[in-house]
C-alpha cells in the first residue's frame, strides 16, 4: 500500500489543489506580515517627524519672543 492509498482522498477532488491554496495562503501571509512591519516602521517614522516638527514649533516660538 502506498503512502497516497493511505490518504483520505479529499472531497473536492485532488489534494494538490488543497496543497496548492495552502501554499498560497501562506504566501499571502508573508505578504500581510511583511507589510504590517513596514507599517509599523512608517509610524515610528512619522513619529520621530511630528517630535522633530514640536520642537522646531518650539525653538521657533522662543526665538520670536525673544525677538519682540
Amino acid at each position: 500500500m502506498s503512502a497516497a492509498e493511505g490518504r483520505p482522498r479529499c472531497r473536492w477532488g485532488g489534494g494538490e489543489a488543497v496543497l496548492r491554496a495552502r501554499a498560497e495562503a501562506a504566501g499571502y501571509r508573508r505578504l500581510l506580515r511583511a507589510r504590517a512591519a513596514e507599517v509599523e516602521a512608517l509610524r515610528g517614522a512619522v513619529g520621530a517627524l511630528h517630535r522633530q516638527l514640536e520642537g522646531l514649533r518650539d525653538r521657533r516660538s522662543g526665538e520670536l519672543a525673544k525677538y519682540q
